[in-house]
Parts: C-alpha cells; structure tokens; sequence
C-alpha cells in the first residue's frame, strides 16, 4: 500500500516542482553548455534555435522563465521578447528573461529595461554566474501563477 501511495504521489510532487526553462540560442555549443548546466541544476530545459521555434514553444510549453539570444535566424530575439511583453496571459507576458548577448552596452540594456528586462549577460558569461541568476529569479516568482498553464 505505501508503495502505490508513493508511485501516485511522487510524479505529482515532481511534475509541479520542477520549473521549465526555454533557452533561446542560435549556436548549438553555446546552447548545449547553457541546457546541460541548467538541467544539472534540477531544471526541465527545451530549446529553441530560431526566433520562430521560440514563439512557438512559449506557448506550447509555458516556460517559467527564458533566456535569450538577440541575434537570431527567422525572427530576432526582439520581435521574440515582444511576443513575450504582448502575450494576452499574464504568467508569458510576465515571464522572467535574462538576455544572452554578444551585443552589450548601456544604450542596449537600458532599451531592454523599458521591454521588462532587467538582466543582461555579455557573451562570453559565467554559467555560474548564469545558473545562480536563474535560481534567484526563479526562487521570486509567484508558484500560484503556475498551478494551471492555462
């Protein structure tokens, strides 16, 4: 009996604890450095490799946070970031974003802070500095906004 209890409880617990995390990055070494990192850190990680893939994905799997590329195929990472800001639900529209650039200046980071982005790694970053960035972002985020992706 407590066997069947914990196969019934345990995918529960797990699916609602782990948090999602979409990575939005052109370049497959740069991708896979920052999903293995973030995946050994406990989180479910999909990645996207061009802008479209990206707008796609946020809805389809209601990331509880993004980290973005700005210079991507198809569609930029501004277009993808204004998908984000626009989303008629406010759990996307209000997602955490941490831009991963190799564009980096005040001009710019000022521009992303009026687009809700308060967070700016220069490439090359620290996956260090990266990963305690996601948790401390993810560790603020409101967990009854995620009990339904809907």
């Amino acid at each position: 009996m407590f066997l069947k209890n914990r196969l019934v409880i345990l995918p529960l617990l797990e699916g609602h604890c782990v948090k999602r995390i979409l990575v939005v990055e052109d370049e497959l070494s740069i991708s896979n450095l920052i999903s293995y990192n973030l995946e050994q850190a406990g989180y479910r990680v999909v990645t996207a490799f061009d802008g479209t893939e990206a707008i796609h994905l946020i809805d389809r799997f209601s990331p509880h946070l993004v980290t973005l590329d700005l210079l991507l195929p198809l569609q930029s990472g501004w277009q993808v970031l204004d998908t984000i800001r626009r989303h008629p639900r406010k759990q996307i529209a209000t997602l955490p974003v941490i831009v991963l650039s190799a564009l980096s200046s005040p001009r710019l980071k000022k521009e992303l802070q009026n687009n809700g982005v308060d967070h700016c790694l220069g490439k090359p970053f620290s996956v260090t500095e990266l990963c305690l960035l996601v948790n401390t972002l993810l560790a603020e985020q409101v967990d009854s906004w995620w009990s339904s992706p809907l």
